[in-house]
């Protein structure tokens, strides 16, 4: 009897499976996408574009002017960004703010290099954004 319960639970659990699948491929791509958005801004000089179109808990940590102050001291520092590596892609959950996506990149500078840490998530209204960048050693 088990068994055949069971075997109605299979066509259901397939369909979530499938559904949680794409949501995590379009997440990934969107992620991605503005992923390659802000390292496009970073190399133009556009810093306060990545301020502007960045989460709300991103633009807590400080002012458009400050944020633009420290991108403007990382490229007298260590020179224009050049190079871009996606090294790793991993999504989770966070219970402050709902699915993460995190993006792991080797970056190559005029003067150095450095790895980074990228950290997406949904707006409300559905919009991948910038939530948290983190230089590593």
């Amino acid at each position: 009897m088990s068994f055949n319960r069971d075997i109605y639970k299979a066509p259901i659990l397939l369909v979530i499976f499938i559904v949680v699948g794409c949501n995590v491929a379009r997440d990934q791509a969107d992620a991605g996408a503005v992923a390659s958005r802000v390292h496009s801004q970073m190399q133009s000089g556009d810093f306060a574009g990545i301020y502007r179109e960045s989460a709300p808990r991103f633009k807590g940590v400080g002012t458009e002017s400050q944020f633009v102050s420290m991108m403007e001291q990382i490229n007298r520092e260590i020179g224009v960004l050049k190079k871009t590596d996606e090294v790793a892609y991993q999504t989770g959950v966070d219970s402050r703010i709902g699915r993460t996506h995190v993006l792991f990149f080797n970056l190559e500078y005029e003067h150095g290099h450095s790895r980074e840490r990228m950290t997406l998530t949904r707006s409300d209204s559905g919009q991948m954004q910038l939530w948290k960048l983190e230089w590593l050693p």
